[in-house]
């Protein structure tokens, strides 16, 4: 750690660990900004795999006021989809009918004045940039992000750049001695949604951290970075410091096998959001790391609510966020929150709390999640919290179909171990029949699931989630 402030430390990123000085990324963004002045385009769909390139052509948008657009994926029907809002691309994709705005970046970084003088030639109208805290300056331009909630629907959600530089603002204060004591940020989830955007790019670009460009799907290749640091084998007093941004289905994977204990020092904290974290994990993560996961709740219409770290022998409350507020509806126990982040007031969402005070509360569900099935009401959080605590179920969820006559309920279950082996050693029936009896202890007979599968794996999709339509799939 530097005696500078955070915004003054230099390296901004490691590519192919190579380092990335602010003064690299500032010339890249100028260039690409007066790439942008030849175009009319007010809205830019914006896409790509890497996170330097991304940034780079978010925040040339950002200072030239434009609106940015954030597909979820690079998927084409959904490109086709959120098309018609846009004017031009920027990135690694191409869409039918609209422009593509290219702008090559440079291949190596800057290491002299001479180099960067070069790329003062190609922006000279164009006033550079000081440090990293005047990246946050551009406070007209608009993000959309597109949610898919539960259903796989495309919903578009308007966020303005204060919104989500107030947001930074917010995590910097509440997390200040774990971004002072790191030194890297290393990642498994994307940043082309709002929870990777705010851990991955813009906290640490502000906070001053260097970002690892990678999106890790593997922890050995984390530990392997962190106990080379990037490329050179260092003795442990002499390891850089890094934050785990990561979500509940890579970090429920991590536990099986914790490959990153040999690191746990290096960990000044690890981070997760995009879905609730079994609170089984969180114990055994603490066991492993001597710490337990900071978890965030939030959605992407909402921003960040809460975070908690459950570090006792029992869950810990949620606690809001500096400057928001909170009160719960008397009769649905539905979470209303009044936000910064939120263009509205009372802002009513599908999340059920019991209020501790008026900075604490505990989770009790989603509202959406209770449904009317044989004249019997189900909730089915209830229902999935039951079948995870049987002793072959490593990851469930219990979905609605639509029948011919009637809705039916049908559960996907991914089998531990343990489960899987069972399935190959007897029939299907048998482990239906198995997790049937298990729920007869909460509920009646006939609300019990009518059809089962047992993928392998579930189909987390990159922001950590389950999204309905995917596992409606596994019953065509």
């Amino acid at each position: 750690m530097t005696g500078l402030s955070l915004c003054q430390r230099d390296i901004c990123f490691y590519l192919n660990k190579q380092a990335y000085s602010f003064e690299q990324f500032n010339a890249d963004i100028n260039h690409t900004r007066q790439v942008l002045r030849q175009t009319h385009a007010d809205s830019v769909l914006l896409f790509h795999q890497s996170s330097y390139q991304f940034s780079v052509g978010f925040f040339a948008l950002a200072l030239e006021g434009r609106h940015i657009v954030m597909p979820p994926n690079a998927q084409q029907q959904t490109l086709m989809h959120i098309a018609p809002q846009c004017q031009a691309t920027l990135g690694d994709i191409n869409v039918e009918g609209l422009d593509a705005i290219n702008t090559p970046l440079i291949d190596t970084p800057l290491i002299n004045e001479s180099s960067i003088a070069g790329h003062d030639v190609i922006a000279a109208q164009i006033q550079p940039l000081q440090n990293r805290a005047e990246l946050f300056t551009p406070l007209d331009c608009q993000i959309t992000f597109f949610t898919s909630g539960s259903t796989g629907q495309h919903k578009p959600i308007v966020k303005q750049f204060s919104q989500l530089n107030c947001e930074v603002d917010v995590l910097i204060k509440t997390f200040t001695a774990r971004l002072e004591n790191s030194q890297l940020l290393v990642s498994t989830v994307s940043h082309q949604h709002i929870y990777g955007l705010l851990f991955k790019l813009l906290l640490p670009l502000k906070s001053g951290l260097a970002i690892v460009n990678d999106t890790f799907e593997y922890p050995e290749h984390i530990s392997q970075l962190l106990t080379e640091a990037l490329g050179k084998e260092l003795a442990d007093d002499n390891r850089q410091t890094a934050l785990l941004i990561s979500s509940p289905a890579h970090l429920k994977r991590l536990s099986l096998d914790n490959v990153l204990m040999a690191n746990k020092a290096q960990l000044q904290a690890v981070f997760s959001s995009g879905g609730p974290l079994p609170f089984e994990i969180a114990k055994t993560l603490f066991k492993q790391f001597s710490q337990a996961p900071i978890e965030v709740f939030g959605s992407t219409e909402t921003g960040g609510i809460a975070w908690r770290q459950c570090q006792g022998t029992s869950p810990s409350a949620w606690q809001v966020f500096p400057d928001i507020s909170y009160r719960v509806m008397p009769d649905t126990a539905q979470l209303v929150l009044t936000s910064p982040y939120i263009n509205e007031a009372n802002y009513v969402t599908e999340d059920r709390v019991q209020r501790i005070d008026e900075l604490h509360f505990a989770m009790l569900g989603r509202a959406d999640r209770t449904i009317k099935h044989e004249e019997k009401r189900i909730n089915l959080d209830h229902m999935e919290r039951c079948l995870q605590q049987h002793v072959l179920v490593n990851e469930v969820r219990v979905v609605v179909l639509d029948g011919v006559k009637k809705q039916v309920l049908a559960t996907v279950i991914e089998l531990t171990e343990e489960g899987q082996a069972l399935l190959n050693e007897q029939s299907k029936k048998s482990l239906n029949d198995s997790f049937k009896q298990h729920l007869l202890g909460e509920f009646e007979r006939i609300c019990l699931p009518k059809k089962w599968r047992y993928p392998a794996q579930m189909p987390f999709n990159s922001q950590g989630k389950l999204v309905i339509k995917e596992l409606e799939k596994l019953f065509d």
